[in-house]
């Protein structure tokens, strides 16, 4: 007995399926062999973006300041990644001589750089920095 259906086979004495509730069948149609569907080869050329072009905005001796600064372009809604030695990341505060790289997309150059200067100096006035005295 089979499920005309969903193919499931059924010993003798079931009438219906359990899954499809459809009455069994003794044999199922043979079926015809059809041809498979040929998969598209057709290259959809507006399918995929372009990579976007990448560029070194800054260069940090710690990982945790160029987190730091990642997060504070992604704040500004600047998407942003992190290149460099993997274990400077990870221990953020040793220094490392090779750098951490700080990318930005090319287009995102410019306004990344003016948000990183205006956090390092803690705003418009340059004779301020951006860390508190009152430590």
């Amino acid at each position: 007995m089979f499920c005309p259906r969903c193919k499931a086979e059924y010993r003798v004495g079931f009438v219906r399926c359990s899954d499809c509730d459809v009455e069994l069948v003794d044999h199922l149609p043979a079926e015809k062999p059809g041809t498979a569907p040929k998969p598209s080869r057709d290259f959809e050329g507006d399918r995929f973006e372009p990579e976007a072009e990448l560029v070194v905005i800054r260069t940090y001796q710690s990982g945790l300041e160029a987190d730091l600064a990642k997060t504070v372009l992604e704040a500004a809604g600047i998407e942003s990644m992190i290149k460099g030695n993997d274990i400077a990341r990870r221990y953020s505060g040793l220094s490392f001589t090779q750098g951490v790289e700080l990318l930005v997309r090319a287009e995102d150059a410019g306004d990344a750089e003016k948000i990183l200067d205006i956090d390092a100096t803690g705003g418009d006035d340059p004779t301020k920095t951006g860390f508190s005295q009152d430590r």
